[in-house]
């Protein structure tokens, strides 16, 4: 049931409660419906690409346009050699926006590629210089800082690592390594398990944070990898928290020193990160009861809660950003075998489903204010299939 406002002084109020109370499903807002311009993720495909979808005013999307990485895709494998896929990468955010930039990991040929966004038109991106090479093997994830002016990837082959560089209009600088993880992994990696899975900035910028699943089947512990970034010969800290097993997308939970964690074996759960020590510890968990591989998170500004998917499950479930415990659960009826990285703005989840090969990827979206979706948009004429990967906005 919605629930009715007097004023929208009275809902703005509640705006500046939300990371504090998640608000109750059906909260409106005096905020425009949208304020994405548009929304990106790569088709991964050999010859790697962008692909931007404008999103108009009402949320919805339009259009959309292709446009080359000057990279390679790739792909995990399974254990008989073959490509994964949907979830060819096991990873969350393989592209990311910041500011008026767009950087996008190239798997199959080990680079990173920076693109300009255009000012007037969201979906017109231009390729600045030439990919750069990252010290490592098989890029999955990408974070960049506004702050730092700083871009940072996490690979996952036999060179398992953090490594990272300036960036300026004219381009990328070289990267540097600034982690290194023992994983004993091959590449192309075996996945999904005993991976990177996301690097993300924490809020002020001075901290960066990795997951890295674990494998249960081979009693191999996942970890969270806290980097403080200011201090370049610094060395990242490691935390195993109890009660998890397969960590994999997170978001920051703006205003706390808490990071929202999905984690693949049972849901997701909140974590604490230590201002003095940078260790991270379990705060609270809920266990998807339903769940099949909860694997990706989004934190919604204007509701306080956090959005995760399931690759396996068609479905959304919005989770507060307080304890943990699931307010709502949106079951999507489109066809779709499940939905892989997410992005939310304003009252919209943009969710990608990458399909399975027979069914076609598609990008859904959903208006959190009332619980259902209001699009669900077929990208298979853009070049997209069961390898794309990542999700990323525009505002």
């Amino acid at each position: 049931m919605l629930v009715s406002f007097k004023s929208c002084i009275t809902n703005a109020l509640l705006v500046l409660l939300a990371t504090a109370h998640p608000l109750d499903a059906g909260h409106r807002s005096c905020e425009a419906p949208s304020g994405a311009k548009a929304i990106y993720f790569l088709t991964n495909e050999h010859s790697n690409s962008v692909v931007a979808i404008a999103v108009g005013a009402n949320g919805t999307l339009s259009g959309g346009v292709k446009v080359a990485t000057g990279g390679n895709g790739g792909s995990t494998v399974n254990s008989t050699g073959g490509s994964n896929g949907p979830d060819a990468l096991g990873s969350q955010s393989a592209l990311t926006v910041v500011d008026n930039y767009l950087f996008a990991v190239n798997p199959g040929s080990n680079t990173l590629s920076m693109m300009k966004i255009a000012s007037t038109d969201a979906t017109d991106l231009k390729l600045i210089g030439k990919p750069v090479a990252v010290s490592g093997q098989f890029p999955v994830t990408v974070a960049a800082s506004s702050k730092n002016r700083l871009v940072c990837v996490g690979t996952t082959g036999a060179q398992a690592a953090i490594s990272c560089a300036s960036y300026t209009s004219k381009g990328l600088g070289s990267m540097s390594t600034r982690a290194v993880f023992d994983l004993n992994q091959t590449t192309p990696p075996s996945g999904p398990l005993n991976g990177v899975a996301h690097t993300f900035f924490s809020a002020d910028e001075t901290r960066l944070f990795t997951t890295v699943k674990g494998d249960p089947t081979s009693n191999k512990t996942g970890f969270v990898s806290v980097l403080p970034i200011e201090n370049p010969s610094a060395k990242d800290t490691r935390s195993s928290p109890n009660g998890t097993a397969v960590l994999f997308g997170a978001s920051v939970l703006p205003g706390t020193s808490n990071i929202f964690v999905t984690d693949a074996s049972f849901g997701a759960g909140i974590f604490h990160v230590n201002p003095s020590t940078n260790d991270v510890s379990l705060v609270s968990k809920a266990a998807i009861q339903d769940q099949k591989a909860t694997c990706w998170a989004a934190f919604s500004k204007q509701r306080g809660s956090v959005f995760v998917s399931d690759v396996a499950n068609n479905h959304l479930v919005e989770m507060s950003a307080v304890d943990s415990h699931i307010i709502s659960t949106v079951n999507l009826d489109n066809g779709d075998p499940g939905l892989i990285d997410l992005k939310v703005s304003g009252r919209f989840v943009y969710a990608l489903s990458p399909g399975n090969g027979t069914t076609p990827a598609a990008v859904t979206v959903v208006d959190s204010s009332v619980g259902k979706q209001i699009q669900h948009f077929h990208v298979s004429q853009l070049g997209a299939g069961k390898s794309s990967q990542g999700m990323a906005v525009l505002e």
